[in-house]
């Protein structure tokens, strides 16, 4: 009789531990663009990164410069483009563990877990980093979405998308 309760014991310990995985399925996603194409062509510069999001039939485009822009949607765009928690952040890695490939997190704040909290680009002794206005969290996108835990508390990574790059296409979609 012991047995089969230490197994079930075991077995919920094991489920029960709070681990991330590389890849987020909490929201879907579901983004293309041409990375021939301006502002997308940035992408392939390691360290540069991009916000994009849904606005009014257009897609709402932020580099990490700065710099707006506004790009009309197809109606098909419009109704298949899934944006994951509140837009992705787009972007080469400078401390990439897998080559040269674009990655993709969500723009939402993983601690907020808010659709109307969106992440801000900011510099912070001359490293980028994305940052809540509201919870006060700050990431780096360049070092796999990793937390910097300014008050010593426990902080989720960023959530990450799985991306693919076929013929110039960047697909970001889970």
């Amino acid at each position: 009789m012991k047995r089969p309760v230490l197994f079930l014991l075991s077995l919920c310990l094991a489920f029960s531990c709070d681990s991330y995985k590389k890849y987020s399925d909490k929201y879907r996603v579901f983004f293309s663009c041409d990375i021939s194409q301006s502002p997308f062509n940035q992408l392939t510069t390691p360290g540069r990164f991009l916000s994009v999001r849904k606005t009014d039939g257009k897609l709402y485009i932020v580099d990490i410069d700065g710099k707006k822009y506004d790009q009309p949607m197809s109606a098909v765009q419009n109704g298949s483009f899934i944006m994951g928690l509140s837009g992705l952040i787009i972007g080469t890695p400078l401390f990439n563990d897998d080559a040269a490939s674009i990655w993709a997190y969500d723009l939402g704040c993983p601690e907020c877990d808010n659709p109307s909290t969106r992440l801000k680009f900011d510099q912070e002794e001359a490293q980028f980093i994305v940052s809540c206005p509201k919870c006060q969290g700050k990431w780096l996108p360049n070092s796999s979405g990793t937390p910097i835990n300014t008050d010593d508390r426990e902080m989720r990574p960023l959530y990450r998308y799985p991306t693919t790059l076929n013929n110039g296409i960047l697909t970001v979609s889970n």
